[in-house]
């Protein structure tokens, strides 16, 4: 399983507005439910029956809600960056600024471990957290989420995509200040 067959660019969320949890994965649910052409209610209903039984926060800023769900038919994650943070008490008590939803079908749970250990091999890793945050665009936030091709980069003022696409116009990396 890699990131790049959980998540596109549609369902990468710059700034996400947040005001608490329930808020913010209403807000993430609803896109994963377009997206996948689910009942909305049926994915918020799974997503908080699982966050009432265990803890979505991951430490150091990052939360991975995840649930499953009847109708889907291969796994699917919503990224988003929280501006203000959610203080959850974290056992941190790092605000979380970075989250992924994922949804996989339901009775599929080794597809749904496959997908969380993914996207917690990629967050975990903190150089790949500090470009989620201060990225500038949905298309930076993508790259850094499914690909280490900025990484191969000898220059790491640019950045490109898999494609050959420079995504900063030649400018630099968008430093921490970046606001979303």
């Amino acid at each position: 399983m890699t990131m790049t067959s959980l998540i596109d660019p549609a369902r990468v969320i710059p700034c996400l507005r947040t005001r608490d949890l329930r808020h913010t994965l209403g807000e993430m649910t609803l896109i994963a439910a377009e997206a996948a052409l689910l009942d909305h209610n049926a994915a918020w209903a799974a997503i908080t029956a699982r966050g009432a039984s265990s803890s979505f926060a991951f430490g150091r800023g990052v939360m991975i809600p995840h649930a499953m769900i009847a109708g889907l038919g291969k796994p699917l994650a919503v990224f988003a960056r929280l501006d203000p943070g959610l203080d959850l008490d974290g056992t941190d008590g790092v605000p979380i600024d970075l989250a992924i939803l994922i949804l996989s079908g339901e009775g599929d749970e080794p597809t749904l471990l496959r997908a969380l250990a993914c996207a917690a091999r990629r967050l975990r890793d903190r150089e790949i957290a500090a470009r989620l945050r201060s990225a500038g665009s949905v298309e930076a936030l993508h790259v850094v989420l499914t690909s280490d091709a900025w990484r191969a980069c000898s220059d790491p003022v640019r950045a490109e995509t898999p494609q050959g696409k420079d995504l900063t116009n030649g400018a630099k990396w968008p430093t921490i200040t970046a606001s979303c």
